[in-house]
């Protein structure tokens, strides 16, 4: 009788399945991890990217109109801009620093870098992953408009 059970046993295959998904499911789950935090690393990057296309853009126009803004102004403009649609950054993991270069490589105009840290959120507390502080610059060349007396 404990033979034939054994034998029964052996045959039946009916929590197979659960012992290969118990084996398979964490490195599915890891994986699935691994593809949402790259989207969201992406859209982070071009997020960063774009904000300073924008600022470079807006102190050229600045520019052209006479204005010329301070690098203050210039931050305070692309942070209002990262708060909302269609970026969303969170001000409190975003540092945004306008300089002055000393030498401009192009003769007859200003050169002014935009550079741009955010800081991915880690939304999974019981991981470290590496490269969550994303970092851009952008040298923006602008020439003072020469007004006809």
């Amino acid at each position: 009788m404990i033979i034939a059970k054994l034998v029964q046993l052996r045959r039946d295959a009916t929590a197979a399945m659960a012992v290969e998904f118990a084996i398979l499911a964490p490195i599915l789950i890891t994986l699935m991890i691994g593809v949402f935090h790259t989207g969201v690393y992406m859209q982070n990057y071009n997020a960063i990217r774009s904000l300073a296309s924008d600022g470079a853009r807006y102190t050229m126009v600045e520019y052209q109109k006479g204005a010329e803004p301070t690098h203050e102004q210039i931050r305070s403009v692309l942070l209002a801009t990262a708060v909302n649609a269609p970026y969303m950054l969170d001000t409190d993991r975003i540092n945004i620093a306008v300089t002055e270069q000393t030498v401009s490589r192009v003769t007859g105009a200003d050169e002014l870098k935009i550079s741009i840290t955010y800081t991915l959120e880690d939304w999974l507390p019981f991981v470290t992953l590496p490269g969550t502080t994303l970092t851009y610059a952008r040298p923006i060349f602008v020439v003072a408009p020469t007004i006809a007396p």
